[in-house]
């Protein structure tokens, strides 16, 4: 008897088997009639498949290159380019990416080529391409450090209609002494801003409100209250500065302050900054340090700009217990976006605040502060190692 029953468990687990080898058999049958190959299983040696891309079907050689991109990228980079040839734009487009940046990832890797990068986004750019017209000016502006061809380029992206593009013109022509041209930047600006862009609209407002030679505050007014009607909370914050400074009305901390804290409320990283600024203060509303500390330590959870004032509580001991270890490590944080934090943190090597003493490493960090401007690092440069900065 138990001799019978171990001679059934063999039969049932046999046709158990042999179902499950059959099920798998049916599933792969059926895949194949109505699946696409798998293109990590041999398809570039697919007959059929090679056969239709020589006969110049497109979607065949985009298939065999992407089956050959992580085991053979000469032929993964030659199957591109005979679909490039066709006018692929998908094929144009993967061929300037790959040169542009290089790949590791392929076998063997392939390396960066800004020239033909160039000249594959360029195809892509003659048929109006914003974003390939984008690429050529990055890689001008960085790789080639050519600014005049980059602005160029980023031109012909703002005509075809690329709203950052016709921003950041409008930026350049504000911000950049160089080339400064008060009508060229209202000029895009207002392109921008008639497309619905509230980045725009608080640019035309910056322009009115601080160009030396132009001022409008009334303009500059009525565009960051379109600029926050269009969802740019800065606005609010460039109103409340207004406010602060007395451009266009008297000076008024409170109206100020009511601005500041709406622009705050809708989740603006400088409206927060600005905000605990008025507690740490006091202008505007009642002395409240804790709470300034309070908001500071919050916004600085979910963005880094916070955290160079932040810093200079603990640093300076305003509103928390003066801790330079912690200010050091929040200075550090954003040292490469605030100059300001930079050169806090070179005092910190200097005098060993918070960190080891190393005056070579508060001279670099100084130096660095110093070249793109920040004038307390260019005075410690002086003071300290006799050295002066342009």
């Amino acid at each position: 008897m138990e001799w019978a029953f171990s001679a059934l468990g063999v039969i049932v687990f046999v046709i158990i088997v042999i179902y499950s080898i059959n099920a798998v058999k049916r599933k792969s049958y059926g895949a194949s009639k109505t699946e696409k190959p798998n293109v990590g299983i041999n398809i570039e040696n697919d007959e059929k498949l090679l056969k239709a891309a020589e006969a110049g079907d497109v979607e065949a050689k985009l298939k065999l290159a992407e089956a050959c991109k992580f085991k053979d990228s000469g032929k993964y980079i030659y199957w591109l380019e005979k679909a490039a040839e066709q006018d692929c734009d998908e094929a144009v487009r993967t061929l300037a990416e790959e040169y542009e940046h290089g790949n590791s990832s392929a076998v063997p890797p392939i390396k960066k080529d800004k020239e033909k990068a160039v000249e594959y986004f360029t195809r892509l750019a003659e048929k109006g391409d914003a974003e390939a017209m984008k690429s050529i000016s990055l890689i001008y502006f960085v790789d080639y450090n050519d600014e005049a061809k980059a602005r160029e380029w980023t031109e012909k992206a703002a005509e075809a209609g690329d709203i950052e593009s016709m921003i950041e013109l409008g930026d350049d022509y504000r911000l950049n002494s160089d080339i400064e041209d008060f009508d060229k930047a209202e000029y895009w600006y207002k392109k921008a801003a008639d497309a619905g862009s509230g980045d725009a609209m608080k640019g035309l407002g910056d322009l009115y409100c601080y160009d030396e030679k132009r001022y409008d505050y009334f303009k500059a007014e009525g565009w960051y209250k379109k600029a926050v009607a269009a969802g740019d909370y800065f606005g609010y914050v460039r109103l409340g500065d207004m406010c602060k400074e007395g451009k266009g009305c008297a000076k008024d901390a409170g109206a100020a302050f009511a601005y500041y804290q709406k622009a705050a409320d809708e989740g603006e990283v400088y409206g927060k900054i600005r905000t605990a600024e008025a507690y740490l203060s006091g202008e505007g509303v009642g002395r409240d340090k804790e709470k300034a500390v309070s908001i500071l330590q919050s916004a600085a959870e979910k963005s880094i700009i916070p955290k160079y004032r932040l810093g200079l509580c603990y640093y300076e001991g305003d509103g928390v217990k003066k801790d330079y270890k912690r200010a050091a490590e929040l200075f550090n944080e954003c040292v490469k976006f605030e100059p300001k934090a930079m050169n806090k943190l070179g005092e910190c090597y200097y005098f060993g605040y918070g960190v080891k003493e190393d005056k070579e490493k508060a001279k670099d960090l100084w130096r660095k502060a110093a070249k793109i401007g920040n004038t307390d690092a260019k005075e410690s440069l002086k003071l300290y190692f006799r050295e002066t900065v342009e």
